[in-house]
C-alpha cells in the first residue's frame, strides 16, 4: 500500500523545541510511526479526518507520522501481522477481531465518549413496548459489524429471547435505515443513540426509543505486537498527558462531531467483554 508522509512541522528539532514534551521518545520508537485507522477508506480520506490529530502527534513526541490507509479490519490484521503499521485507531468490534488474529497487540489509550450506545426506534403509536414485541417485525441495522448499529442490536435481541434467524428479519441497510423506517418498510431501527437527535430533527417527532443499550466500550488506539513495550510506555504517557489537544484536534475537521466530549483514558479491556459475548452468541467469527 501507498505512505504518505504527514508530516507538518520542519523537523524533530523544531518538534523538541515547541512540545511541551513528556521527555524524548526513547530510542526504540520507531523515527517515523505509521499509523492507519480501519473506519477511514482511502488515503485522502485518512489524511483530512486525521490531519489535524497526527500534526499534534508529532509535536509531542517528535517522531514523524505516516498514514497508511487500511479502511477495514481485514487490512489492518494483515497490515499488523505483516508489520505495516505500528499504530492503528479502531472501534470495538475491531479491536476484538484484531485481538483475536494477532496475538500481543498492545492497547495504548481509549476515546472515552458520551452517548456511545445503541437504541431501536419505533414509531410513536406502534404496538411496540420491549424487545420481545418485536418478533414477527423487520428491523433495519447498520452495515455488518457496526458495533452499536449491529452487533450490539443484534445481541440485545438475542438476550431478550428472540431468535434473531427466525423470529425477526434484519437487514443490514447501511445509511438508508433511516428511510426504511420512515417508508413503513420496516418495523424497527435500530442506530447509535447519537443518531436520535439529528433523525427527530429531519423526521419530526412521531417516534420513540423502544429500549437504549448500556453504555458501550470505546474506540481506542492500539500498537502491534513488534512495537517495543518502552515505546507504547512513552505514546500511552505523552498522549493522556496532551490528551485535550489530541480530542480538539481530532474535532478540528468536519464529521468528527461523536468525539465531542471525549476524554482519552486507560484502556480496560474487560469492558470489552460484551463484544466478545456478542459475537459468541451470535455466531458471528472474529476470525480474519
Amino acid at each position: 500500500m501507498m505512505m504518505l508522509r504527514a508530516t507538518l512541522l520542519s523537523g524533530v528539532a523544531v518538534a523538541a523545541m515547541t512540545a511541551p514534551a513528556l521527555g524524548q521518545a526513547p530510542d526504540s520508537c520507531p523515527a517515523t510511526l505509521r499509523y492507519a485507522d480501519t473506519g477511514v477508506e482511502g488515503l485522502e480520506e485518512l489524511r483530512r479526518s486525521f490531519g489535524p490529530f497526527v500534526e499534534v502527534m508529532e509535536e509531542i513526541t517528535g517522531l514523524t507520522v505516516e498514514f497508511f490507509p487500511v479502511g477495514n479490519r481485514t487490512a489492518a490484521v494483515t497490515a499488523l501481522q505483516f508489520e505495516q503499521i505500528d499504530v492503528v485507531m479502531t472501534g470495538p468490534s475491531e479491536y476484538v477481531a484484531i485481538g483475536n488474529n494477532v496475538e500481543g497487540v498492545q492497547p495504548i489509550v481509549s476515546f472515552a465518549r458520551p452517548a456511545y450506545a445503541s437504541i431501536f426506534i419505533v414509531a410513536a403509536d406502534s404496538p411496540y413496548q420491549s424487545l420481545e414485541d418485536l418478533k414477527g417485525a423487520r428491523i433495519a441495522m447498520k452495515d455488518v459489524g457496526s458495533t452499536t448499529g449491529h452487533i450490539i442490536p443484534a445481541y440485545m435481541l438475542v438476550e431478550a429471547g428472540v431468535d434473531i434467524d427466525r423470529d425477526v428479519q434484519i437487514l443490514n441497510l447501511g445509511g438508508t435505515l433511516f428511510e426504511a423506517l420512515v417508508n413503513g418498510d420496516v418495523q424497527a431501527t435500530a442506530t447509535g443513540v447519537r443518531d436520535w437527535p439529528g433523525f427527530v430533527e429531519r423526521h419530526g417527532e412521531g417516534w420513540r426509543i423502544l429500549v437504549e443499550s448500556p453504555q458501550m466500550p470505546d474506540d481506542l488506539i492500539l500498537a502491534g505486537p513488534h512495537v517495543d513495550p518502552d515505546c507504547v510506555a512513552f505514546l500511552k504517557a505523552v498522549t493522556m498527558e496532551h490528551g485535550e489537544r489530541l480530542i480538539d484536534a481530532t474535532l478540528a475537521p468536519e464529521g468528527r462531531e461523536r468525539y465531542r466530549g471525549a476524554a482519552l483514558v486507560d484502556v480496560d479491556d474487560s469492558t470489552y467483554d460484551v463484544v466478545r459475548k456478542a459475537y459468541a452468541a451470535l455466531g458471528l467469527s472474529v476470525e480474519d
